[in-house]
């Protein structure tokens, strides 16, 4: 049986990453070294056909009128990250992933219990089973989400769901480019992530199962009609700042 490169990643490379973060745990733990590695949970340079695999919502899931798709997209040539580049002039560009559309801020009619509309969104796929079980992103040990991103001027959402017992509680922050149509790096802290449902915030923040993570991903509901455009580079859980030191914590 031959297998596809997005199923290489779902079934094999799962394995290998929870393989490493259970050694790289064991050895931490008994002093041998440090830090943690990084958790890698979207690259879509390394694994381009796992755009298909993400969960794309709008308020268009609902009969509303707004309207979202996420695409890959080659990088420019003076676009394209130092890591990626190989060096090798005929090889083909690396790959981003855009997400893309129109908020449409009209209420639906005929539709009981909606007095707003404007979203759109998305988000990882629901965990898969490893050898050792669901394959949550275990970032309990990480203090910051690193995004590479290209947006337009919009205000954003950084959602993250964990395995909770209210499967509509969202750990959320905003997202916004510090040079609109430009590539930047960010890493935003998880303790200044906010636990939020359906939109409301907890006045009591509680306890942040950072180690069951299910899914990343983000969401626009700033209520401004109109195109929207946001390119995602990679997402990733690092206790540390070493692809840009430079970078910005938002």
């Amino acid at each position: 049986m031959r297998f596809t490169a997005p199923l290489r990643r779902t079934l094999i490379q799962r394995h290998i990453e929870e393989i490493n973060q259970y050694t790289a745990k064991a050895f931490s733990i008994g002093g041998l070294y440090a830090p943690f590695p990084d958790v890698n949970m979207v690259d879509f340079a390394r694994y381009p056909e796992e755009h298909k695999s993400m969960k794309v919502m709008s308020d268009g899931d609902h009969r509303g009128y707004s309207r979202a798709q996420m695409e890959t997209v080659p990088f420019k040539p003076d676009e394209i990250p130092e890591e990626y580049k190989s060096g090798d002039p005929n090889a083909p560009p690396p790959m981003y992933a855009k997400f893309s559309g129109v908020i449409d801020i009209n209420i639906p009619p005929g539709v009981p219990g909606i007095f707003r509309s404007g979203y759109t969104g998305w988000r990882t796929p629901d965990p898969k089973w490893t050898l050792f079980g669901k394959t949550y992103f275990n970032c309990e040990a990480l203090a910051f989400l690193g995004l590479r991103f290209k947006a337009d001027h919009r205000s954003y959402y950084v959602n993250i769901q964990c395995d909770s017992h209210v499967p509509t509680d969202l750990w959320q922050h905003r997202l916004f480019a510090r040079t609109p149509g430009e590539w930047e790096t960010v890493y935003i802290p998880f303790q200044d992530f906010v636990k939020t449902t359906e939109g409301n915030v907890f006045e009591k923040q509680g306890y942040w199962p950072r180690h069951k993570i299910q899914s990343v991903g983000m969401s626009l509901i700033d209520g401004i009609p109109g195109p929207f455009e946001m390119c995602i580079d990679k997402i990733w859980a690092s206790d540390r700042r070493e692809m840009d030191e430079d970078s910005p914590l938002v």
